[in-house]
């Protein structure tokens, strides 16, 4: 949402209101419009636009194929403007056992696929344009759209071979949503509901609401309950064990200094922490190892992106992975352990002057 506050009073008047990202505006000199960047989901990117004053019309300022970021500015006299330009290229890799030597690549082109997740049957679960979900045989072909009348989607996950469950934004707020194993027979399950992830048996679901509260719930549908999760930082993300029995998430004491960290709560019921876990990446995510006995989460360092563990056990984090280059921007593991699916590849940005454009 765009307002526009008089100085004198302090008044605030809606100006322009959208669904989609709105970034930093940028009055032209005549006062009679403004340059903002708006995102188009469809499209995964964001373009200039001008939105006029007071009307609140928007129109497409720009027509090209950048993505720009969500900051521009002005010279004064309004002949000058700069932007950001943003690129990332990110596709999906196979590596056996981990092992960077023998990673494959097996998407390609310039759609970003910034998110995997194996899915049903041995296919995989891939984060397409940033922002649908599309469900791929392991080769990365043959590729089919999952809910396609979303407008984004964050998080995805297979409910064993039964079911997918993904939660999806259609312009009001995020719901939770199933379907079938090969994407058919789309079924809401809760209004509200984000972050979602399903035990390997494909019995249960865990997600959270828009309250922020843990949440379990047949993959069946009926009726949610809640789960406490003690110190819980941020958004409740869950993360569900390979066995079905533990429930990871982001922890932090009251303390201003205290440390982020790694809880770990029975799935049953939630309560006290049964381990609580150093975490170095302090503003990314974690998985389950695939034995269930320790979290990984990814650190970049000298501009690689590698996957580390934490035992459950206290012992010394350790080095799973060993590329040289590249960052991982997601990865999870086969639901037998052999397969490493990630998604890497690099961010790159350039300043953009565009002059005479008035």
């Amino acid at each position: 949402m765009l307002d526009a506050i008089h100085v004198a009073d302090g008044q605030a008047k809606e100006l322009y209101s959208s669904s989609e990202t709105i970034g930093q505006p940028a009055w032209l000199p005549d006062g009679g419009s403004l340059l903002v960047p708006i995102g188009l989901p469809k499209e995964d990117r964001i373009l200039l636009w001008t939105v006029s004053y007071p009307g609140g019309e928007a129109r497409r300022f720009t027509n090209d194929l950048s993505r720009y970021g969500q900051y521009l500015d002005l010279t004064r006299d309004g002949q000058v403007l700069v932007a950001l330009e943003r690129r990332q290229v990110s596709h999906i890799w196979i590596a056996p056992q981990g092992l960077a030597a023998q990673a494959k690549q097996i998407t390609f082109g310039e759609s970003r696929d910034t998110g995997v997740a194996p899915g049903p049957a041995g296919k995989l679960l891939v984060l397409a344009r940033g922002n649908q979900v599309e469900l791929t045989n392991p080769d990365g072909s043959q590729r089919t759209l999952l809910l396609p009348q979303s407008n984004t989607v964050t998080t995805f996950s297979s409910c064993g071979d039964r079911y997918i469950v993904l939660d999806s934004y259609m312009g009001t707020k995020v719901a939770l949503w199933r379907t079938d194993a090969d994407g058919a027979n789309p079924t809401k399950l809760a209004d509200d509901g984000i972050f979602p992830t399903c035990t390997q048996d494909g019995k249960w679901i865990f997600y959270s609401s828009s309250e922020s509260k843990f949440m379990r719930l047949s993959a069946d549908g009926g009726v949610p309950t809640e789960l406490k999760t003690p110190h819980q930082e941020g958004p409740p993300q869950p993360e569900v064990s390979p066995d079905g029995k533990w429930i990871a998430y982001r922890y932090k004491e009251e303390s201003p200094l205290a440390p982020i960290k790694i809880a770990v709560i029975p799935a049953d019921g939630g309560g006290t922490p049964a381990y609580l876990l150093p975490f170095p990446n302090q503003s990314g995510g974690f998985r389950w190892s695939p034995d269930g006995n320790g979290v990984q989460y990814v650190l970049t360092r000298k501009g690689a992106g590698n996957i580390w563990e934490q035992p459950l056990s206290g012992a010394p984090s350790r080095q799973i992975t060993n590329f040289p280059s590249d960052l991982i921007f997601d990865f999870a593991w086969s639901h037998d352990g052999k397969l490493l699916y990630l998604a890497r590849g690099e961010n790159t940005s350039d300043a953009i002057l565009i002059s005479n454009f008035r």
